[in-house]
């Protein structure tokens, strides 16, 4: 029970993610881009972009399941209180599962050291 993503865990309007993209800090890490902000909402909130220039939609589909996965697990790692935008970059499509957990725990170790 203490894994589930529930919506209150997502960034959902486009405002949400405008502002962490105008404001963020920003971690970049092999074929991810982090983007992170303090909320004052104290709950830790997951965005991810995959854009049309990183593959086809299931390409791009593959990639936020397998990202949106991988938060779900590690969920508990960041700091509370934060606003997460990931961005996959082009290379994240030739990545494997393997090569984006490796990404995403180097994003999560530089996330937890910053803020």
């Amino acid at each position: 029970m203490a894994e589930r993503f529930p919506k209150s865990a997502r960034l959902r309007k486009r405002r949400d993610f405008l502002r962490v993209q105008e404001r963020g800090t920003k971690v970049a890490v092999g074929s991810l881009l982090a983007l992170v902000q303090r909320n004052e909402g104290g709950v830790t909130r997951l965005g991810l972009t995959v854009s049309s220039k990183v593959g086809n939609s299931v390409v791009r589909n593959r990639i936020r399941r397998t990202l949106r996965e991988l938060y779900r697990k590690r969920q508990g790692s960041f700091p509370a209180g934060l606003d997460l935008v990931l961005v996959a970059r082009a290379s994240a499509k030739d990545a494997g599962f393997a090569r984006l957990a490796q990404d995403f725990e180097r994003v999560v170790a530089q996330v937890a050291r910053q803020f």
